[in-house]
């Protein structure tokens, strides 16, 4: 027997709307002011309709099962984290495989960085490289939890079963 919601069906869709919204907003702060390649535009064009279909693809489900229950304060921290997680796991993982790619290839010659800032050298990550990889993620999730917990204060309780 599946057990039913008790957030209302408006309350799903503007906590994953919302979800894709503020994720996107906090990612794009970060991205925008630490680089001066990306600009506001192209992440509009594309981070936002990216960040809409990783919400709706990865966290929707999970979310759907999650809101079965009430959502306290530390269930939203956790699952915000877990489902940045998720989200982060392609990126990582595509990543390391093109690396991976790179470093078997005996033309490619390339190195990110240089000095004791070295990140990745013929496509291997350096320790420095694990590091930033590892703070960046870090960050990433640290923002999913925020985000969550900021859905949780807008949505608020669950909504009285009304027919939906």
């Amino acid at each position: 027997m599946t057990r039913q919601s008790i957030y209302s069906r408006k309350q799903f869709n503007l906590a994953v709307n919302l979800s894709a919204l503020l994720g996107w907003a906090c990612f794009t702060i970060v991205l925008v002011s630490q680089s001066h390649i990306i600009n506001l535009y192209w992440a509009i064009l594309f981070g936002l309709p990216l960040s809409f279909l990783c919400c709706w693809v990865i966290g929707a489900p999970i979310l759907k099962h999650v809101m079965r229950k009430e959502i306290t304060w530390q269930r939203a921290a956790f699952w915000g984290g877990v489902i940045a997680s998720l989200i982060a796991l392609p990126r990582l993982g595509f990543g390391h495989y093109m690396g991976w790619h790179a470093s078997i290839n005996p033309d490619f010659h390339a190195q990110i960085g240089s000095g004791e800032h070295t990140r990745s050298i013929d496509g291997v990550l350096t320790t420095y490289g694990w590091l930033m990889q590892g703070l960046s993620t870090a960050l990433f999730v640290a923002l999913g939890a925020c985000v969550a917990m900021l859905v949780r204060l807008y949505v608020g309780k669950p909504a009285a079963k009304s027919g939906e």
